[in-house]
């Protein structure tokens, strides 16, 4: 679906926007305004980053948007966003996507109606801050999930959390890391000249450098969780492995001991003695007595808290 959202005069300006396009209008807006055949060609690719190109007069933009109905363990970028078009020159600004998005409905609302100032430094800012702050909320919900796990982590009284759901909270911000790296690059190419426009534009990049440090510290965060959540599985097992060492260091000596009056010979001066039985006894539970003082003077019977 082909629609005109905004025209002006004074400067002369006009915003057309291209809803799930089919290949021979793609062509035919191509023809229309001289627009680069390989450009036209990654409008149709859905798997396309976000870039910036400059052909002749004319810049091409592909940005991604965050979708909100994503699945919770998406895993590719294609399942996570959406990409949006961008062709922009002096007097024109066409936007090009394959489903009706939030972010465009919104600038249509805002520019759509009469009176309302419409021109190229507006529309590209509302854009790029259009599709930054999709981020905002799955950065939030990674954030606040990020603080649960690690509460879950080291109180008893939650639930740990496993670890795959740490890899997929690892994975999704890895993502998202990724896709604002990107935008800020494309952002940070967008150098229009003029002092009324570098305010806005710097507002601009601004904003997608404070969205990709706080993916990226979120990316540190996710990633020292994981390598904590690995290191305390490790360390539980060796709790367990330390107290079967000490049963078995118990065990052992009077195994020992065991076996020895165990033999089947006929000729054992202790088989004969009428106390044989006590004292035996007596010597094994005065080995164990001397295991556990010598543990639990060198510390190893002290339980190590998580």
């Amino acid at each position: 679906m082909l629609q005109t959202v905004c025209e002006t005069s004074d400067p002369p300006f006009t915003w057309r926007d291209v809803t799930a396009p089919s290949a021979e209008e793609l062509q035919g807006l191509a023809g229309e305004y001289n627009l680069s055949a390989h450009a036209v060609q990654d409008c149709l690719d859905p798997e396309h980053l976000p870039k910036y190109e400059k052909f002749g007069d004319t810049t091409f933009l592909i940005l991604r948007v965050y979708d909100v109905a994503a699945p919770e363990a998406s895993g590719t970028v294609q399942e996570l966003t959406r990409k949006i078009a961008i062709f922009f020159r002096t007097g024109l600004a066409l936007t090009i996507h394959r489903s009706e998005l939030p972010v465009i409905t919104a600038l249509q609302h805002r520019f759509g109606g009469p009176g309302n100032a419409c021109g190229p430094l507006q529309l590209l800012a509302g854009l790029g801050n259009g599709v930054l702050d999709t981020y905002e909320k799955p950065l939030q919900q990674a954030e606040d999930a990020l603080d649960r796990y690690e509460e879950g982590l080291f109180n008893a009284q939650l639930k740990s959390p496993s670890l795959h759901s740490i890899h997929v909270l690892k994975r999704k911000v890895s993502l998202i890391k990724r896709m604002l790296w990107q935008t800020h690059s494309v952002v940070q190419r967008l150098t229009p000249t003029g002092e009324r426009s570098s305010s806005v534009y710097q507002d601009l990049k601004e904003n997608a450098e404070s969205y990709y440090f706080w993916a990226e510290q979120l990316h540190e965060e996710v990633q020292n969780l994981l390598g904590m959540h690995v290191a305390l599985a490790s360390h539980r097992t060796n709790e367990v492995m330390r107290v079967l060492t000490v049963f078995s260091a118990f065990f052992l000596p009077l195994t020992f001991v065991v076996g020895i009056y165990g033999m089947n010979f006929e000729f054992m001066p202790e088989l004969g003695a009428r106390w044989g039985y006590p004292v035996v006894l007596g010597v094994m539970a005065g080995i164990s007595l001397a295991i556990f003082i010598w543990f639990r003077r060198r510390g190893w019977l002290r339980r190590h808290k998580t």
